[in-house]
């Protein structure tokens, strides 16, 4: 395999942590994922992500073995060129399934808040349109970008928290009793969907290792993000359940922009839900735009393609699943978590643990070669 990068650059740490915040709080902030256990919601976040940073370091190890290799081709040297080849294009598949139902997320978003006429096919194309342009000028360009916006999502984030308090609209008493179904529940949960959406799918920066200036930074700057972005999505969690209660929370389809609905700062300031509109339609742009890059370094890597030439090509594909996959929302929500339970644990928990494991053992045959040879040199002659 050959990694075929036109005008290849690199990224600083900190550009890679804001990468990781964008792509945690993505769609993950935005769609309800516990109906039945509202209340331990930001509990369960706070386990998954501590459980995301154990497995995040996983995934570190094993692309330490080969610096500067992306998943793709380190996976052939570990598990041998046919069965690596056969993985990676198996990831790059995921990587399309990801980028399409995230894409499908964020069309879903737009059309019910503000485009209600607007046709589908119409907000994805033009997603996918300037996700095709961000990454047609360079991976580095969309790190700039991620600088840029981050600053915008900050203050949202800020200014919404204010108004929230100053409007008096949280109700901390909502989110009693702690753990009413027990901690075995909300383990349960963190395991089987939250680890799964969003913290395992950072699987896909193993991809982005060539662009890193300092790869051996990789797993510290992993850590920040994740409990960064972990510590946002299980405050977003408490503001649903506090502002709008449990009952309203659990039939919301985007409970944070109804929680943010409720921002009524005196007959000069509503409709604070549109501001935070569009932060989330920068965290799941960044979301799509990563899911993207990763299938399109995996094609140029596997089947040595020229990267931009197959942008296109990815792109068409991407939106096309993104149109067929369900017919509606409900369908499409339903078929995400399904994918929590039966597609996503062989990308993010199987694949990845026999790579570790596969990676143990070359470390330890590169070691006893080591000693072997030196040995050699030091012994009589």
């Amino acid at each position: 395999m050959s990694h075929r990068l036109e005008n290849k650059t690199y990224i600083s740490t900190g550009q890679l942590l804001i990468l990781m915040f964008h792509f945690l709080i993505g769609n993950a902030v935005t769609i309800n994922m516990d109906s039945y256990m509202q209340r331990d919601t930001w509990i369960i976040q706070l386990v998954a992500m501590i459980l995301g940073m154990v497995l995040f370091r996983m995934y570190c190890y094993t692309a330490e073995t080969f610096p500067g290799k992306p998943l793709t081709t380190y996976a052939s040297e570990l598990v041998g060129h046919t069965c690596g080849t056969v993985m990676g294009v198996l990831y790059i598949l995921f990587f399309l399934f990801l980028t399409g139902g995230n894409l499908r997320d964020e069309t879903e978003l737009i059309r019910i808040s503000v485009l209600e006429q607007t046709p589908n096919l119409v907000v994805a194309f033009l997603m996918v349109l300037c996700v095709m342009y961000v990454l047609w000028l360079g991976f580095e360009v969309l790190a700039r970008t991620g600088q840029i916006m981050l600053i915008a999502v900050v203050t949202v984030i800020f200014v919404g928290n204010v108004l929230l308090i100053l409007s008096d609209s949280i109700h901390l008493h909502e989110l009693t009793p702690v753990m009413e179904h027990g901690f075995k529940s909300v383990l349960h949960s963190a395991i089987r969907e939250h680890l799964a959406f969003p913290y395992a799918e950072m699987i896909c920066f193993m991809m982005f290792v060539p662009h890193l200036e300092k790869t051996s930074q990789m797993a510290r700057t992993g850590y920040a993000g994740i409990i960064v972005g972990g510590l946002v999505l299980a405050e977003a969690a408490i503001l649903n359940v506090a502002v709008m209660g449990t009952d309203i929370a659990q039939r919301s389809i985007f409970p944070l922009l109804s929680t943010f609905g409720n921002v009524q700062f005196s007959e000069y300031l509503q409709r604070l839900d549109v501001i935070v509109l569009m932060t989330m339609i920068i965290g799941d742009f960044f979301k799509i735009a990563l899911f993207f890059y990763a299938a399109v370094l995996g094609i140029s890597d596997i089947f040595n393609l020229p990267y931009r030439k197959t942008l296109l090509f990815v792109g068409i594909i991407v939106l096309l699943w993104s149109q067929v996959q369900t017919p509606s929302m409900i369908e499409h929500l339903a078929f995400g978590r399904l994918s929590f339970i039966y597609i996503h644990p062989l990308f993010v928990y199987i694949f990845p643990l026999l790579l570790f494991l596969a990676a143990l053992l070359h470390r330890s045959r590169v070691r006893t070669r080591g000693r072997s040879g030196n040995f050699q040199k030091t012994g009589p002659s």
